[in-house]
């Protein structure tokens, strides 16, 4: 994968995204020059005929037909030509897009957590959806347009002058002002169109936010008026592209005028150089012909310089995902372990945003334990569960498989021994057994069943209208949250990685299921070691090690009886589950009390 740097100015990473088809491209743009030829054609054509009407009328009409044959044949070369151009830059521009989306997309795979934390979801898509399309229309039409643009006027210039240099600089007179007019219009675009993106970017992130929370502002009754962040955002771009318009389209108009204007100067020499006997009628005729061809371009050059800005500020914004640090390069070599691998945290540092999380966390998990992480929330173990997972690099120390570090495994060896299921569930659109196969393609109706049963949603499985063929819509959004969890378990269980990490993925279950779920783990997979972090305690009694996480660091570990003598914060967490546990619902007099049985 191609390394680039964060400093990378958007035309250099333009040239180094376009490096490998720089050749093709090439060819394409001579296609363009014969093109731009073949355009001038029409114009030679019409000026014989006006020649031939002249001189001699009475053969125009026997060489109408020769010059109708010849004109369809200059047209349909010209379209010959320029069908092969944009073929061939469409061909590049797909093949580019597809390089930088496929990069892109592998930078975001492989970079940190506390990164993409940092990112907006909205602008991260912009970067990878409308940044890269808009880089795909722009070299695929606008390196024909543009090249086209400026060769046609040199082209004509030519001919203008070989026809009659003061007619030729009549023409291009007009060339300045409406070169004035365009410069007024260029002021300030690039720094609008840096304000423009990120306005977008801003309101495509907080449009994700709120499509992502509207079921809580549907509970409070709330609607898209009363989310005010989003309230800003749309009136701050819509602001902002009022601004813009009501600055660029009076300019624009003035410039789309000026080009026509060439006539108030070429007829009034035309006719007096006429009159001198010094140039002929169709010499006039194709001056103001060509007067006209030789300033259409510039209305695309000006179009490319009013589209180029969020081009490269595309550009700009792919720059940081694109100078993410690429993982080393590892040889896929199929990593086997002959027995439950031994897993390791040595010296373990992280820090977010300059805060440190994890301070010198070391531990040890014997092959084939249930292992259970405590502690208060913020304190670390969930972000252990993320460095052990590989989904986040500690700055010091690191993760150890058999002795060996996680670092030096190939992904698809990392992905094969270790499993991950978060709170945070996604189900994509298919069938729950299509979901639960995503694991492991090949499972067996009997594999698949005791998945389920060990994640606590056999029942809800088989109380489904089709069972394990019910369709679930993107998200899981036919399915309560606790019943996503579940299914999310049981997908990971079907994973058989021999290390399976579940991160409050049975925030679903009650005391009692979470006892039935710890139960039904160390029976059903005895030879897997499972990393559990959870803030509910029941049934750890039954942990091979619970691991006491305060503050970043590992305070104390053991089983349930040695934490029970020795660390008074474990016992304190006991004691209040025990007494939260004994609080009941009763009825006193019409009104429901609470007391503790």
């Amino acid at each position: 994968m191609r390394n680039f740097r964060a400093n990378t100015s958007a035309p250099r990473l333009l040239y180094e995204l376009t490096a490998s088809h720089r050749l093709v491209m090439v060819v394409a743009l001579l296609i363009t020059f014969l093109a731009v030829l073949a355009e001038l054609l029409p114009f030679w054509l019409l000026y014989q005929a006006i020649s031939t009407l002249v001189l001699t009328p009475y053969q125009f009409v026997e060489t109408l037909p020769f010059l109708a044959a010849w004109l369809a044949a200059a047209l349909m070369l010209k379209y010959l030509l320029y069908g092969a151009a944009y073929l061939i830059s469409h061909h590049v521009a797909y093949a580019i897009m597809a390089t930088a989306r496929n990069t892109l997309v592998a930078k975001l795979v492989a970079a940190p957590l506390p990164w993409l934390h940092g990112q907006g979801s909205g602008a991260l898509k912009q970067s990878v959806i409308q940044d890269v399309e808009r880089l795909e229309g722009f070299l695929a039409h606008h390196t024909i347009e543009i090249t086209a643009a400026i060769l046609a006027p040199l082209c004509v210039a030519i001919l203008l002058f070989w026809l009659d240099w003061r007619l030729a600089l009549a023409v291009l007179a007009i060339g300045p002002v409406a070169l004035f007019a365009a410069m007024l219009g260029m002021r300030g675009v690039g720094n609008d169109h840096d304000q423009f993106s990120l306005a977008t970017a801003n309101l495509n992130n907080v449009v994700v936010e709120y499509l992502r929370n509207m079921p809580v502002l549907k509970v409070f009754c709330r609607s898209a008026s009363h989310f005010q962040l989003l309230q800003s955002r749309l009136q701050a771009y819509y602001q902002l592209t009022t601004s813009i318009t009501r600055r660029t389209v009076p300019v624009w108009s003035l410039f789309t005028s000026v080009l026509g204007a060439h006539m108030l100067l070429v007829l009034p020499l035309g006719a007096w150089l006429y009159a001198r006997g010094e140039v002929s009628p169709e010499d006039v005729a194709l001056a103001l012909m060509l007067g006209s061809a030789i300033f259409k371009p510039l209305l695309k050059v000006s179009r490319f310089f009013m589209e180029i800005p969020p081009v490269l500020a595309g550009l700009r914004r792919m720059a940081p995902i694109l100078a993410l640090p690429v993982p080393p390069s590892i040889a896929s070599r199929s990593v086997t372990f002959s027995e439950p691998p031994l897993v390791e945290l040595r010296d373990v540092d992280i820090q977010y945003g300059g805060r440190s999380v994890l301070a010198d966390v070391s531990l040890c998990l014997r092959p084939g334990s249930l292992n259970v992480l405590v502690g208060p929330s913020g304190a670390g173990k969930s972000t252990i569960a993320h460095i052990m997972a590989g989904l986040l690099v500690p700055l010091t120390g690191g993760v150890f498989i058999n002795g060996r570090p996680m670092s030096e495994l190939a992904d698809s060896d990392r992905t094969r021994l270790v499993g991950m299921a978060t709170q945070e569930v996604f189900l994509f659109n298919g069938t729950i057994r299509e979901n639960l196969c995503l694991a492991r393609p090949d499972a067996s109706e009997a594999d698949i069943t005791k998945a389920l049963r060990v994640a606590q949603a056999e029942v809800l499985v088989h109380g489904l209208p089709d069972g394990l063929d019910t369709q679930v819509e993107e998200l899981g959004t036919r399915l309560s949250g606790g019943e996503r969890q579940r299914i999310a378990v049981a997908r990971l269980l079907l994973a058989d990685t021999p290390i399976l990490l579940l991160d409050e993925a049975t925030a679903f279950a009650d005391s009692l299921t979470q006892r039935a779920f710890f139960w039904d783990l160390r029976q059903a997979y005895p030879g897997k070691t499972f990393v559990i972090v959870a803030h509910r305690l029941a049934g750890i009694e039954c942990a091979d090690q619970i691991l006491v996480i305060e503050q970043g660091r590992l305070s104390a570990n053991g089983r349930h009886t040695q934490l029970m003598q020795r660390n008074g914060y474990y016992q304190s967490m006991m004691r209040c589950e025990a007494s939260c546990s004994g609080w009941t619902l009763t009825s006193g007099r019409g009104d429901l009390t609470t007391s503790q049985g």
